[in-house]
């Protein structure tokens, strides 16, 4: 079986068979058809290839900023808004009340 494909191939290939058969317009037009696709495909690849890279570069090249300056800040903005806060005692009364406001939203809910 082996031998017989062999000799297949060998009877496909041999100079014989090859006939050079002028090409037809149809198939040039095939050709100039595929490469300017395949010509497209390569300038569109080059293309993202270089916007990517270009994006890369400008991400690259921006500036970190100095986190250790926003924290201060935030801080600072922080600390100053507790310190105008007034510290007031709640009554007995409101401790009740809020006391008897959780209960009766947890009996509620059960």
């Amino acid at each position: 079986m082996l031998k017989r494909s062999v000799a297949a191939i060998r009877q496909w290939l041999s100079p014989e068979q090859i006939v050079q058969e002028p090409r037809s317009t149809q198939d040039d037009e095939a050709c100039t058809a595929r490469r300017g696709f395949f010509k497209k495909v390569a300038v569109g690849a080059v293309s993202i290839t270089g916007t990517a890279g270009l994006a890369k570069v400008v991400v690259d090249s921006a500036p970190l900023p100095d986190l250790q300056d926003n924290y201060i800040k935030d801080s600072l903005a922080g600390e100053h808004e507790l310190m105008e806060r007034e510290y007031v005692l709640m009554s007995d009364q409101e401790k009740a009340e809020m006391i008897q406001t959780l209960v009766d939203k947890h009996s509620d809910q059960t």
